[in-house]
């Protein structure tokens, strides 16, 4: 079988792809410019795949360009942020309740070990190892879900999984211990009620839970960097 490398635009596309995960998982982060030459120089590619995958991310949303200067990973809105987050509780608030309808004891095991993970990962990444955080938070709410047994449910929040990975990836520019400690205890209570088959909490701690994230990402929005995280 003959080896053939990625045509120029395969490689664009590889580049954008290589791009857009560090943007979505917060290792690229908002306002941080994204250099033509840095980046070829940094990926062993010409500045050709670079241009293209940076302008597909201008494209969705995901960078802003600038005459005559690099491009920058974009800063989501406080609208955004209100937006995603208020359709996101009313999702998640629906999938915890029937979850806690469906749970077994296999789940809340699950749950408690996947909540044990976020956790860990949650405190190493004040230590700049940030890039698994998002994946795990991600991870933990899609087993929940999951659990809920709706495949209609699923495809909503799939359809908004990236818009809730870039609101989420913005909040880790300023990630203390004290708000991981809060998002932990907030995703035991959760699994609690879950353990508990107790839908009505259920549902109560999963949306209060997002909606006071995209309250103080808000927050943060608007005071800048030096505000708590929320990433989750």
């Amino acid at each position: 079988m003959a080896l053939r490398l990625p045509s120029r635009a395969a490689l664009g596309d590889a580049v954008a792809d290589l791009l857009r995960n560090a943007i979505l998982d917060g290792t690229l982060k908002p306002g941080q410019p994204l250099q033509e030459n840095a980046l070829a120089q940094e990926l062993s590619v010409s500045r050709s795949p670079i241009r293209e995958a940076l302008l597909q991310l201008e494209r969705e949303n995901l960078l802003v360009g600038r005459v005559n200067r690099p491009a920058v990973v974009r800063r989501p809105s406080a609208e955004e942020i209100t937006q995603v987050y208020t359709i996101r509780a009313a999702l998640e608030g629906i999938a915890a309740r029937w979850a806690a309808e469906n749970r077994t004891p296999a789940l809340v095991a699950q749950l408690r070990q996947k909540a044990e993970e976020l956790n860990n990962a949650t405190i190493a990444a004040e230590r700049d190892a940030a890039s698994s955080v998002v994946d795990q938070a991600i991870d933990l709410h899609s087993a929940i879900a999951q659990a809920a047994g709706s495949p209609e449910l699923q495809r909503l929040l799939q359809s908004l999984c990236n818009q809730i990975k870039f609101v989420m990836a913005a909040g880790l520019a300023s990630l203390t211990r004290r708000r991981a400690e809060e998002i932990h205890a907030e995703h035991l209570a959760l699994i609690a009620a879950i353990a508990e088959r107790d839908g009505d909490r259920a549902e109560q701690l999963a949306s209060a839970h997002v909606r006071g994230a995209r309250d103080r990402l808000v927050h943060l929005r608007g005071v800048g960097a030096n505000a708590d995280v929320v990433m989750d």
